[in-house]
């Protein structure tokens, strides 16, 4: 699936984040110590001596994570490591404002970039990343992030020059900014006065190599900062894009959504059934064949008390970083579902996702209308499909949500196929009858759009209409209205989308992006079925409202009945 668009998609301006939901809980606060509180006599000594009571202790003013309504997790002490993802050590750096230290400053829901003027990815490029761009960076970052930035020059004049030509920049936007905003950066913007490369500790090393800028999430862990690559400047002579200092923000963007998402995972009391527990894909192996795994659901009686099924998928790469260890194309990765009694047939898609430009991923999305695929529980057999060496960690999520309803049975309806002008004629009625008691009837789809031809270089990045007609009803699905635009999967980052990428991975696509979970799709069809009667399903594809007319492009889709009781 190489990506050959360059720029001609639809520009759109870029998107205003917020910040998000932290991962952990509020550490508990103990309890006053009743002994260590004055006794009356002491009170009545204060008021006759003139001392204010209430002056006694003075307010503590709100912590970052209070104003912005976060949760905060503690700083975790250890050993120092350069592992990605492993714990961020304590670490100090002279800044022009006096000394940062990273325990120091932290509030236990912000996240840290440290930002070079010229990382080893963006080398060879002018103007300078810091010389622009610092007035969208302030417009695209969350507020719950500390920026350090570091000069990769060795000649202190030269360091001092660069710092001082980014900080007129930033002053001149925090002038533009309300007294409260202003107030707020000020204190969360930091210019070290050391070189990069002679920073002391793990830091330096990274700086050293590999030499990409260093993220440190709000879970204290060590990340990498990718491609600042934007879409918007191609370069001919290059023959890639240019820097915008403004993309570091999605890093951010996107720790806030891991965070989101490890809040809501701890909460949900889960039963995790392990599929995949980091198998190295590579080269003999699975690669471009498919792995199995046999795994133990539970029984019978424990499956039907749930109500939420969700896959866990991690990506890693084989290798201590990201560009140059992760596989450098983004490709369709498949888990199917074999058959109960004949675990040889494993034909059954039941998860889709689209691997990242050299990049890690992990998605956790909701499979729900399958349920009832895994209803009998015990052993099942799983097959995973990718093209591309990966460490795979891959599990299911089944938990009880307290839902109204939850689906009991599911049946296939329609694929995909090739879309062209024959695209319609291999799609016969189906007729199904729908149970009385159901109280929730819905039409399940997952769906993506491949191939580059014209008219709309198709199905990739056009966009095209599904109807489903149950009993003459039409039920139109467009998939998808963001395909051909400029920023359509970067705006889904608080979605899911894996930021910076090394590739084309901004423009918006038929259903997916790289980088991404394939996402079900759900219409309620309820009110347009008949109860403990026959119903007609029927299913058309369209462009433009009219059959596909040209060849090589492609739908790939999986829909089903779910009915839910």
């Amino acid at each position: 699936m190489r990506t050959v668009l360059l720029c001609a998609a639809v520009c759109l301006s870029l998107p205003a984040c917020g910040s998000s939901e932290a991962a952990n809980p509020a550490p508990q606060q103990e309890t006053p110590d009743a002994s260590a509180q004055p006794d009356a006599g002491e009170q009545e000594a204060a008021v006759e001596s003139g001392a204010d009571a209430s002056e006694a202790v003075e307010p503590q003013p709100p912590s970052a994570c209070d104003v912005l309504g976060l949760p905060a997790v503690p700083f975790v002490e250890d050993a120092e490591t350069t592992a990605l993802h492993g714990t961020a050590a304590d670490f100090t750096v002279p800044t022009t404002d006096g000394e940062f230290g990273l325990k120091a400053s932290w509030t236990g829901c912000d996240s840290v970039l440290i930002i070079q003027d010229v990382p080893k990815q963006e080398a060879g490029w002018t103007p300078a990343l810091w010389s622009r761009d610092v007035n969208t960076l302030f417009t695209r970052l969350p507020k719950n992030v500390q920026l350090l930035f570091v000069s990769t020059q060795t000649d202190a004049a030269k360091v001092t020059a660069a710092l001082d030509g980014l900080k007129a920049l930033v002053d001149e936007q925090l002038a533009k900014m309300s007294l409260e905003d202003a107030a707020w950066w000020q204190g969360r913007v930091h210019y070290v006065t050391t070189p990069a490369t002679q920073l002391p500790g793990w830091v330096g090393t990274l700086m050293k190599s590999p030499g990409w800028g260093i993220g440190i999430d709000r879970r204290q862990r060590i990340r990498f900062i990718g491609s600042y690559a934007d879409p918007t400047r191609y370069d001919s002579t290059q023959q890639w894009f240019a820097p915008n200092l403004s993309m570091v923000a999605n890093e951010a963007v996107y720790y806030n959504y891991e965070a989101e998402r490890e809040a809501r995972l701890a909460a949900q009391n889960a039963t995790v059934v392990p599929v995949f527990k980091g198998e190295k894909l590579e080269d003999p192996g699975w690669a471009g064949t498919r792995g199995y795994a046999d795994v133990t659901l539970p029984d019978e009686a424990t499956m039907q008390g749930f109500d939420t099924l969700e896959a866990d998928l991690h990506l890693g790469c084989v290798g201590g970083g990201e560009l140059g260890d992760c596989p450098a194309w983004d490709y369709d990765v498949f888990l199917y579902l074999c058959d109960k009694t004949d675990p040889t047939q494993c034909n059954v898609e039941f998860a889709h996702w689209i691997t990242t430009y050299h990049r890690e991923g992990r998605w956790v999305h909701d499979l729900t209308p399958l349920l009832p695929l895994l209803a009998k529980g015990g052993t099942r057999r799983f097959a995973f499909y990718t093209q591309q060496p990966y460490e795979v960690t891959l599990s299911l999520r089944l938990s009880s949500q307290g839902k109204a309803v939850r689906p009991v049975a599911t049946t296939y309806l329609f694929g995909g196929g090739n879309f062209n002008a024959a695209y319609n004629a291999q799609y016969s009625p189906v007729t199904l009858q729908v149970p009385a008691d159901a109280k929730k009837v819905e039409i399940s789809m997952i769906a993506t759009g491949h191939g580059g031809v014209q008219p709309g270089n198709c199905a990739e990045f056009c966009r095209t209409t599904h109807d489903f007609l149950v009993n003459g009803t039409k039920n139109e699905r467009q998939l998808a209205p963001e395909a051909g635009s400029q920023y359509g999967c970067m705006n889904q980052i608080e979605d899911g989308t894996v930021p910076n990428q090394y590739g084309t991975w901004w423009y918006g696509r038929s259903g997916w992006c790289p980088g991404k979970q394939v996402s079900m799709y759900s219409i309620d069809i309820t009110d347009q079925v008949k109860l403990g009667q026959d119903n007609v399903f029927e299913y058309e594809g369209f462009y433009n409202g009219a059959p596909y007319p040209s060849d090589g492009a492609v739908i790939r889709m999986d829909s089903w009945l779910v009915v839910s009781k």
